[in-house]
């Protein structure tokens, strides 16, 4: 009988994919966050490097944010350097898309961009975190203009074909809703012998769920030291060992 191969261990690349396939984005970004890859950085200046040899040929390949500050930093020390791209624009996964744009995905599909004039989405990196001090840093060297980032709008719409009756709803109705419901049961709650003869048990799963978002509470619904309350009161800077 033949002997079965041990299982090979997933590489870190892989883990996170896997993650953000089953479990979405936030528990991506924990992952990342407990691997070092999505925390603050010791950036304290850009690299001083010196000492290059006349003549010295250095090759870049890609022209994403890596490459070309790579070939900027290189360059000014005094090496020959250039860099090599297979797309035909610079930015690696960076790209922004306006009104008359055309971009063709991996796929083979191509999409027409019809936004009206001033209109842009960012379909790759959408913001710059406040502790990537390093881009901060070029941003400011190089001038980019840099817009502050929405990340919640009151006035936008919701939507979601199976509440409402598929109709949308404005976030700061839904909220307000939310949060006027949770208060009644918390008041309900109060009054011991009241929670036990008027919030049903649905109203009660309803309460704890709330509980458990609002206050950033762990599985055993404890608010302790964790990702779950790091995510809001920020994480210590520290390094990790890949």
């Amino acid at each position: 009988m033949p002997h079965a191969h041990p299982p090979t261990a997933p590489t870190r690349r892989q883990l996170l994919t896997r993650i953000g396939t089953l479990a979405g984005s936030a528990a991506l970004y924990q992952a990342m966050t407990t691997f070092g890859h999505a925390m603050g950085t010791d950036f304290r200046g850009p690299p001083q490097l010196a000492g290059a040899k006349r003549g010295t040929r250095v090759l870049v390949l890609g022209s994403g944010l890596s490459g070309m500050l790579s070939a900027y930093e290189l360059r000014k020390a005094g090496y020959n350097v250039q860099i090599l791209e297979f797309q035909s624009r610079s930015g690696g996964r960076n790209i922004s898309l306006r009104g008359g744009d055309t971009i063709k995905e991996l796929g083979g599909a191509t999409q027409q961009v019809g936004f009206a004039p001033g209109n842009y989405i960012n379909p790759g990196p959408w913001r710059i975190p406040y502790h990537h001090q390093g881009l901060l840093h070029y941003c400011r060297e190089f001038g980019v203009q840099l817009e502050p980032f929405i990340e919640l709008n009151h006035n936008s719409w919701l939507h979601s074909s199976g509440s409402f009756g598929g109709k949308a709803v404005r976030y700061r109705e839904l909220a307000s809703d939310f949060n006027g419901f949770t208060a009644e049961l918390l008041a309900k709650a109060i009054d011991q012998h009241k929670l036990d003869d008027v919030v049903s048990d649905d109203e009660r799963a309803h309460i704890r769920q709330a509980m458990k978002s609002w206050g950033a509470l762990n599985k055993d619904m404890a608010y302790t030291k964790g990702n779950t309350s790091s995510l809001r009161r920020g994480f210590e800077n520290r390094r990790v060992a890949a």
